[in-house]
C-alpha cells in the first residue's frame, strides 16, 4: 500500500494530510491537519509540522500545493507569504519522489475525483464534452486559476498553471470605475487586477466601497447576504472572470468553481448576476451557455488534487 503526503499551502491556511493509494487506485485520505500559515515562516519549518504530525516516516511520496509560481516542481517563492520553498535544500528530511505543483493545478485535479465530484453543487448543466478541457476559478486570498487537458490514451491531465489572478482588470462603466479608483487610493497600486478583487480582501474593499463600513473580510461576507448589493456586485464580477476565463480556454468539459470565498458564501454564484455575467457575449453566448460550471465546497478539494497529481506522476 503506498502512502502520500500532501499539502495545501494556501495564503491564509495549510491544510495536510496522508492518502494511501489502495485497491484500483483508489485515494483515501486517512489523516488531515490544518495550521495557520502565517504560522510558518520556512520549509524547513513546514517539514518539521509534517515530521511532528506523524505524516513524513511512512510516506513514500509528497505533493505540495503551494500560491505561486512553481519553478521545475522545486521551488516557489510563495505569493501571500514571506517565505520561499526550495525542495533542493530539505535532501533526506523528504520522500524522493517529492514535487511541488500550484495551488490551483491541485484545485482543478481535486474537482475530478469522485469523492469531490460527488458533493458539487451545478450552478448550470450545460451540455458537457467528455473530451474537452476543464478549467477551475476560484476566488480565495487570492484568484487561482488552472487549465486541464485529458490526455485520452492515458486518462490523465495536462495541467496548465496559471497567473491569471494578477492581469489588469476590466470595469466597463462609471460606477465601476469609481470603485477602481477607491481601490487605487486604498492599495496605492498603479492598476486594478483580480487578486485584489475577487478575494477575501477584494471582498472587503467592496463592501466597504458600497456600504463606507470598513470590515474585515469574514465580517464583510456576513453582511453581504444573498439580496445585498456586495453579493451582486461581486457576483458580477466573478461572473465576468469566469466568461473570460472560459473565452480564453474553452472548457467545455466544465469549468469548475472553487476557493474559500465561494465555497462559504455560495449565494455568490447562485445570485442571478453571476450567470448573467458570465454568459454576457454577442458572439458566444451560446458557447458560454453550453459550458457546465459547478461549485466545489469541500476545503479537502486541494489535498485531493495534490494525490490525484502523485498518482498520475508516479503511476500509484
Amino acid at each position: 500500500m503506498t502512502k502520500i503526503l500532501v499539502a495545501d499551502i494556501g495564503g491564509t491556511h495549510t491544510r495536510f494530510g496522508s492518502f494511501e493509494v489502495r485497491s484500483k487506485r483508489a485515494l483515501h485520505l486517512v489523516a488531515v491537519s490544518s495550521v495557520p500559515t502565517a504560522s510558518i515562516h520556512s520549509g524547513l519549518e513546514l517539514i518539521n509540522i509534517f515530521q511532528d504530525h506523524g505524516y513524513l516516516s511512512e510516506a513514500q511520496a509528497m505533493v505540495l500545493a503551494v500560491a505561486g509560481v512553481v519553478e521545475n516542481e522545486r521551488y516557489c517563492r510563495l505569493t501571500n507569504a514571506h517565505w520561499d520553498l526550495d525542495l533542493n535544500i530539505l535532501g533526506a528530511k523528504i520522500p524522493k519522489k517529492s514535487v511541488l505543483i500550484n495551488d490551483f493545478v491541485a484545485q482543478a485535479l481535486g474537482c475530478t475525483t469522485p469523492k469531490i465530484l460527488s458533493g458539487m453543487l451545478t450552478v448550470q448543466r450545460g451540455i458537457p464534452d467528455a473530451h474537452g478541457v476543464l478549467a477551475a476559478i476560484g476566488p480565495g486570498t487570492g484568484l487561482g486559476m488552472c487549465t486541464l487537458v485529458p490526455q485520452t490514451d492515458t486518462g490523465t491531465y495536462f495541467t496548465l498553471p496559471s497567473e491569471g489572478g494578477h492581469a489588469p482588470w476590466p470595469f466597463l462603466n462609471s460606477q465601476e470605475c469609481a470603485f477602481q479608483q477607491f481601490l487605487l487610493q486604498h492599495t496605492g497600486y498603479a492598476h486594478a487586477f483580480g487578486d485584489i478583487i475577487l478575494s477575501g480582501r477584494g471582498l472587503s474593499f467592496l463592501h466597504e466601497f458600497l456600504t463606507g463600513r470598513k470590515l474585515a473580510p469574514p465580517e464583510a461576507a456576513a453582511e453581504a447576504g444573498p439580496e445585498s448589493e456586495t453579493a451582486a456586485w461581486f457576483a458580477r464580477f466573478f461572473g465576468r472572470a469566469c466568461r473570460i476565463l472560459a473565452l480564453h480556454v474553452l472548457p467545455r468539459g466544465g469549468l469548475f468553481l472553487c476557493g474559500g470565498v465561494v465555497a462559504k458564501n455560495p449565494h455568490f454564484v447562485t445570485h442571478s448576476e453571476f450567470l448573467r455575467e458570465c454568459i454576457d457575449n454577442p458572439a458566444y453566448r451560446k458557447l458560454l451557455s453550453n459550458i457546465p460550471i459547478h461549485l466545489t465546497t469541500d476545503p479537502q478539494t486541494g489535498l485531493y488534487g495534490a494525490a490525484k497529481y502523485a498518482q498520475q506522476t508516479w503511476e500509484l
